[in-house]
C-alpha cells in the first residue's frame, strides 16, 4: 500500500508525483498545510507533554531531570523549575501531565532486580508522592480524565541475563495513589495472516516474562499497550482490569506482487527492491489513538527492534557461562539478530539475496520445515506507519511511501547514518518512531517522526483507509536530530490560539544543542 499527496505544504514538499500520486483533501475550512518552528528550549530531552491551563512544557531527557518549561510565548520560552530526580531513581523514563499534576517514571540503576517509581507533582514541581510500581516503567499516561495513570512496565532482564522480570501493565489511581499490576497471561491471538504473537525469542519460556510492554495508548474504557519485541498489541479494559486481548499484528510482505520495495544493502546507493522471502514485523514503538466517525483506531510507528544483552567480563568467565565473546562489545549473553549474510538459506530463496545480504533479521523465525536452513526472512519494523481497528486489524499501512518520501525530499541523506548515506538500510532505515495524533477543525492529522531520518511526516488520517500526505519536514536541517517524543496541542488549548506540536529531540549537533521544539500546526 501507499500514501497519497494531498498538500503542496512548503518548499520542501514540492510534490511526490508518480512516487505516491492521490488527491487533495479539500472538505475542510481549514486545511493543514505543515509545521512552523516557534521556538525551543535548549536542554536534554526525549518525552515531553504539556499543561493546558499553565501553558506548561513537561520534558524529561538523558539528564535526568524534570524540565518545566512555561511555553505562552512559544518563541521566548521561560524556564520555570528543573529538579533533578536523582533522588528517586537512576534515570528518567518517561512524563505525562494534567491541568494540576505531573508524573515521571523512574528506574533504579539495577532495572531488573529492583522495581521503578512513579513520582508526582503539583503541576508547578512540588513533590507530592511517590509510588513503586513494575520492573524498568518504559512509559506512563494518565487516562482522559486525570483519575489514573497508567504504566507500561517493560520488564527487561538484565545483561548476563540472569535476571528477567516480568513485564507488566500498571494502574495507579490518582485518588489515594493505590497501584495495581496487571499481568499479561491472557491467550495469544495470532494475525489474520497466521503469524503468532513473538514469543521463544529469549531464553525465558515464561510468557509474562517475554512480553514486555512499551508505550500506551488510552482510548475510552481500553488501554492498547504496544509490546514490541513481541510484534503485538495488548488490550486491556481498564473498567476490571482484565487483558482483553493480546494479539500479533502479523507480517508485512516484501515479494515481487506486494507492491512494497526496500533497501536493504549498505553499498551507499539508493537501490529500492523487492524481495521473495522477506516480510517485515511491524514491531511498533510509539502508537497513539483516536475515535473518528465513531471508530476507534490505533496508529503505529512501526520501528522494529531486536533483544540484544551484554555485560563486562573476562573471555573465560563469558564463555564458560556459554555467552559469546566479542573483544570489542564484551560478553554477548543474548542477541536475536544476524545479517542475512551469516545465515544459511534455503535454496528456494538463496538466489535473492546473493548481492542483497546487510540487511539484519531475526533469528527464531523463518526455519518453516525445521531442516536448519531458513526458508523466509523476518526484518525488525516495517518502514512504516499503519493504522488498526479496536480489534488491532489492520486498515492502512504507509507501504515503502516513508522511503520513497525521504527519497523525494532528501536523498543526500537516505537511510543516513551519522550522515553517511544508506548507512542504515540494513538496520531499520529511517526508523519511523515518533507519533502523535490530532484533531484539526474537524478532520484529523497524524505526525510521524523519523529518528535517525531526522524528519516529521505529517498525514491527513481522516479517512483511516486512505491516509493522505501533508509535509514532509527535514529537521535535521535545523539540528534538530532524532525526533524521540511528541505531544500534540488542540487550538483551543494551545498558547497561541492554533494547533501545536511540541517535540523532543534526542540529539543535537556539535555547534547546536539538544532541544525541545514548538511547532506550530498551520493551516490554510
Amino acid at each position: 500500500m501507499t500514501f497519497t499527496k494531498a498538500l503542496i505544504a512548503t518548499a520542501i514538499t514540492a510534490s511526490l508525483t508518480g512516487c505516491l500520486g492521490g488527491t487533495d483533501a479539500t472538505d475542510s475550512p481549514l486545511k493543514v498545510s505543515g509545521l512552523k518552528k516557534l521556538g525551543q528550549y535548549d536542554s536534554e530531552s526525549e518525552i515531553v507533554s504539556f499543561n493546558k491551563s499553565l501553558r506548561y512544557m513537561y520534558f524529561i531527557g538523558g539528564d535526568n531531570a524534570l524540565s518545566i518549561v512555561d511555553i505562552s510565548a512559544p518563541d521566548a520560552s521561560n524556564e520555570i523549575a528543573k529538579i533533578d530526580l536523582s533522588s528517586y531513581g537512576a534515570g528518567a523514563q518517561s512524563v505525562t501531565a494534567t491541568d494540576t499534576a505531573v508524573a515521571v517514571a523512574v528506574a533504579p540503576a539495577n532495572k531488573s532486580t529492583e522495581k521503578g517509581k512513579v513520582i508526582f507533582f503539583d503541576a508547578a514541581g512540588t513533590f507530592v508522592q511517590s509510588v513503586e510500581v513494575g520492573y524498568l516503567p518504559d512509559m506512563i499516561t494518565f487516562t482522559a480524565d486525570g483519575s489514573k495513570v497508567l504504566v507500561a512496565n517493560e520488564g527487561e532482564p538484565s545483561g548476563d541475563y540472569a535476571n528477567d522480570p516480568a513485564g507488566t501493565v500498571g494502574v495507579i489511581n490518582v485518588s489515594d495513589y493505590s497501584y495495581t499490576d496487571i499481568a499479561l497471561d491472557g491467550t495469544l491471538t495470532a494475525a489474520a495472516d497466521g503469524t503468532a504473537v513473538r514469543l521463544g525469542g529469549t531464553p525465558s519460556s515464561d510468557q509474562n516474562k517475554d512480553l514486555e510492554p512499551e508505550y500506551i495508548a488510552v482510548e475510552g474504557d481500553f488501554a492498547f499497550v504496544s509490546l514490541q519485541e513481541n510484534n503485538a498489541i495488548a488490550k486491556v479494559d481498564l473498567r476490571d482490569n482484565s487483558v482483553a486481548l493480546i494479539k500479533s499484528l502479523g507480517a508485512k510482505s516484501y515479494a515481487t506482487d506486494s507492491g512494497n520495495t526496500i533497501d536493504i544493502e549498505e553499498e551507499g546507493e539508493i537501490n529500492m527492491k523487492a524481495f521473495d522471502g522477506l516480510f517485515g514485523l511491524y514491531m511498533p514503538d510509539t502508537i497513539a489513538s483516536a475515535t473518528i466517525n465513531g471508530n476507534t483506531y490505533l496508529f503505529s510507528a512501526n520501528e522494529g527492534d531486536g533483544r540484544e544483552y551484554i555485560y563486562d567480563t573476562d573471555q573465560t568467565t563469558c564463555e564458560a557461562a556459554g555467552h559469546d565473546f566479542d573483544d570489542e562489545d564484551g560478553c554477548f549473553s543474548f542477541v536475536d539478530e544476524k545479517k542475512i549474510s551469516k545465515l544459511d538459506l534455503d535454496d528456494s530463496i538463496a538466489s535473492n539475496f546473493e548481492t542483497d545480504n546487510d540487511l539484519k533479521v531475526v533469528t527464531d523465525l523463518g526455519d518453516t520445515d525445521g531442516d536448519g536452513d531458513y526458508d523466509q526472512l523476518y526484518t525488525y519494523g516495517a518502514r512504516s506507519f499503519s493504522i488498526w481497528d479496536d480489534n488491532i486489524e489492520l486498515v492502512y499501512d504507509s507501504g515503502d511511501g516513508i522511503s520513497k518520501a525521504i527519497i523525494e525530499f532528501d536523498a543526500a541523506n537516505f537511510n543516513q547514518d551519522d550522515g553517511e548515506i544508506d548507512g542504515r538500510s540494513g538496520n531499520k532505515g529511517g526508523e519511523p518512531e515518533a507519533l502523535a495524533v490530532g484533531e484539526i477543525d474537524g478532520r484529523y492529522y497524524a505526525f510521524v517522526g523519523l529518528e535517525r531520518q531526522s524528519a516529521i511526516m505529517t498525514f491527513d488520517v481522516t479517512d483511516p483507509t486512505a491516509p493522505t500526505f501533508v509535509q514532509y519536514l527535514n529537521t535535521g536541517a535545523e539540528n534538530n536530530l532524532s525526533p524521540e517524543g511528541m505531544k500534540f496541542v488542540a487550538a483551543d488549548e494551545s498558547p497561541t490560539s492554533k494547533p501545536l506540536l511540541l517535540v523532543a529531540y534526542e540529539y543535537g549537533t556539535d555547534t547546536a544543542p539538544q532541544a525541545a521544539v514548538i511547532y506550530e500546526v498551520t493551516t490554510e
